[in-house]
């Protein structure tokens, strides 16, 4: 690491921060705009976050090492299978509320917006029986060891196979001008190659339906010994359809084996369920 550079942390209020979540890219949208104007010099991000179009003039200069991938229910005891029927469960996401469904149809996937904070709190004046966060934005506010410690309120992550997380859920990129060469050469020391690797192969899989992460489409790569697992799936708003690809391959493969499987949901019918949930042109 290089002890000579200064930083200087500058705070961007998103869209998505202030809850407006409608648009594409609302919880990046205006970090690149600082991007691109000079206010700052490199961009944060959560990848699941960051549309898979690329924005003229920037490029991620970064991935850095993953963090849990996965999501969690958390509840006031009981996990899925101990819930009622009927049980409210809140959620922001159609990808997770379509699979809720498909584990347990008789579940209310019911809206869910705000901060961790607000959404905890939510949770603990029962306007829900349970609700779905990624562990990874937990753990980053601090929340996942203080719920764990002092509430009354327990974690229940959920296996990949039944909660396909999103497209890079767990990676945090830094994004850069693609003029600052410099900058992007600094950025690039901090780049984890699995982490990369894996993202290649999730958002490529996502890219290839032109999405980003709004739709019902679930993506997780593990990189083993130069080897890429990609599984993907892609479910009906009801959870009562879904279709699923595995491949593998090398690292240096990872993009290809997106695009690969993406192929191959789409040849199985993906886009039609996907056109029952957002109208596509």
């Amino acid at each position: 690491m290089r002890s000579d550079i200064q930083v200087e942390v500058v705070t961007v209020k998103t869209s998505g921060d202030q809850g407006n979540r409608d648009q594409l890219g609302a919880f990046v949208h205006e970090i690149q705009l600082a991007l691109l104007d000079g206010r700052v010099d490199i961009g944060l991000h959560c990848l699941k976050d960051l549309p898979t179009s690329p924005v003229s003039g920037l490029g991620i200069a970064a991935y850095l090492s993953r963090d849990n991938p996965l999501d969690a229910l958390i509840s006031t005891g009981p996990d899925l299978s101990g819930l009622d029927s009927g049980a409210k469960i809140g959620t922001g996401s159609l990808r997770r509320s379509a699979q809720l469904l498909a584990l347990k149809p008789s579940a209310r996937p019911m809206p869910l917006i705000g901060n961790i904070d607000t959404r905890l709190r939510k949770l603990t004046e029962g306007h829900y029986d349970a609700i779905i966060l990624a562990l990874a934005g937990l753990d980053r506010m601090g929340g996942l060891s203080e719920l764990t410690e002092n509430s009354n309120l327990t974690v229940h992550p959920l296996a990949a196979r039944d909660m396909v997380p999103c497209p890079g859920q767990g990676i945090l990129v830094l994004e850069s001008r693609s003029d600052a060469q410099d900058i992007a050469e600094l950025c690039f020391a901090l780049t984890d190659r699995n982490s990369a690797a894996a993202a290649f192969a999730e958002r490529t899989f996502l890219g290839r339906f032109g999405a980003g992460c709004s739709l019902p489409i679930g993506a997780i790569a593990t990189v083993d010994n130069g080897q890429v697992h990609l599984f993907t799936r892609v479910t009906s708003p009801n959870g009562d359809r879904r279709i699923e690809v595995t491949l593998k391959g090398t690292v240096q493969e990872a993009a290809g084996i997106g695009f690969q499987a993406a192929e191959e949901a789409l040849s199985r019918g993906a886009l039609d369920l996907i056109r029952e949930s957002v109208p596509l042109s």
